[in-house]
């Protein structure tokens, strides 16, 4: 099992450049440049993308967007020797990152001309097919968009609008199953599920998921997908608020078993988590879907070893896993907040917004709501 120290812990998000003690900006999602040589992670919150160097702990490159906040991010690989990064949020205006120049050239609005809701809306999560010139984009009012690009001299180029779909209700994440060329959806009305295969005027699936086995909230009819991860190949990890858990189901089984535009979700495996109340706090996959790992609102990180795990759809009981170590929040000498007289952080909640954990294992990064960029290395101590 991989364990993991605190390395660095940085706050660098902030609105003004100068305020070092800036706790209230939200960092929201953070991840690695998917290629197996890289150590740069990506992250957004309040109005920045800051590309960081996971070994170094040092900002390679800082984005401020003048207009508003920023919410996600997304890495493609559809140019050869140049991976370009896409961010969004308020203002519907998706923004593209060229890493080679380090900087942004491109921004794409969603809403040419006037539109008297844009500003009560916003891109609430954006993501790159991982092998066709596809960007899907979706709006936290239940739009989602399919947009197409062309590339030319290392850059995505000519954005625009496929079609767009309304699943009326808010969306909070997206995730891309490439071997079945699904996209999966996390709303507040459930699981939701679009075949990339199939024509623009099919049905959007919905997934019925498992009634709510935490006991504090059995009680509770929400249905709220605060995170949808691919583990691998068709294996998917999803946590619905209040639950508890982590689900672990197989979408090609499940996807048999559709009816009527309906499918139930029988999840294979059930790794036990937090019993919070809080909401949003997504995990992050790595080592080939060996490790997952999801923080919660106490600073702390739950790791599981999917190792073992066989990954074989059957009929048999829902196998439960239990976490495999628990990072605990570290005690922080923090010299600004002192400085400026401030509490420390640990008063209050920590949210860990998001995790990422690097393909090889080595590094492991969460996202705060006090705005905290923090940054775990994979420990040589042997225990």
């Amino acid at each position: 099992m991989v364990n993991f120290v605190a390395h660095h812990f940085l706050r660098c998000h902030s609105k003004s450049d100068n305020d070092s003690a800036d706790v209230s900006t939200q960092v929201w999602f953070a991840a690695f440049e998917p290629s197996n040589k890289s150590h740069l992670v990506a992250t957004c919150g309040g109005n920045k993308v800051c590309i960081i160097d996971a070994e170094t702990g040092k900002v390679q490159y800082r984005y401020t967007y003048p207009k508003g906040l920023l919410y996600t991010l997304s890495w493609s690989t559809a140019c050869l020797n140049n991976n370009i990064l896409a961010t969004g949020g308020t203002t519907n205006t998706i923004v593209l990152i060229d890493m080679l120049s380090e900087s942004a050239y491109l921004h794409y609005s969603l809403f040419q001309g006037n539109n008297r809701n844009k500003g009560k809306v916003f891109i609430s999560s954006i993501l790159f097919h991982p092998s066709q010139n596809l960007l899907f984009c979706a709006l936290n009012n239940g739009y989602l968009y399919i947009l197409e690009f062309e590339t030319h001299k290392n850059r995505i180029v000519n954005l625009k609008r496929q079609y767009s779909i309304n699943l009326k209700c808010e969306i909070f994440g997206l995730a891309f199953c490439e071997i079945k060329d699904y996209l999966l959806i996390a709303t507040n009305h459930g699981l939701k599920g679009w075949d990339n295969s199939q024509s623009e005027d099919q049905e959007i699936m919905d997934f019925e998921l498992p009634k709510n086995p935490n006991e504090m909230y059995k009680d509770q009819n929400e249905n709220v997908i605060d995170s949808i991860e691919i583990v691998k190949d068709s294996w998917i990890a999803t946590k619905v608020a209040l639950h508890g858990v982590i689900y672990i189901f197989d979408l090609s089984a499940t996807l048999h078993k559709t009816k009527n535009n309906k499918c139930v979700v029988k999840p294979n495996y059930t790794l036990q988590w937090s019993d919070t109340d809080n909401y949003f706090m997504s995990c992050s996959v790595g080592l080939d879907g060996k490790l997952l790992a999801c923080g919660d609102d106490k600073g702390s990180i739950w790791i599981y070893n999917l190792k073992e795990m066989a990954f074989k759809s059957s009929t048999f009981d829902t196998k439960v896993i239990t976490v495999n170590s628990v990072l605990k929040w570290p005690k922080l000498q923090d010299k600004f907040l002192k400085k400026r007289k401030k509490l420390e952080v640990d008063v209050y909640d920590i949210v860990m917004a998001k995790c990422a954990v690097h393909s090889s294992g080595k590094y492991l990064v969460a996202v705060t709501n006090n705005n905290l960029v923090c940054l775990y290395k994979k420990s040589t101590v042997k225990k």
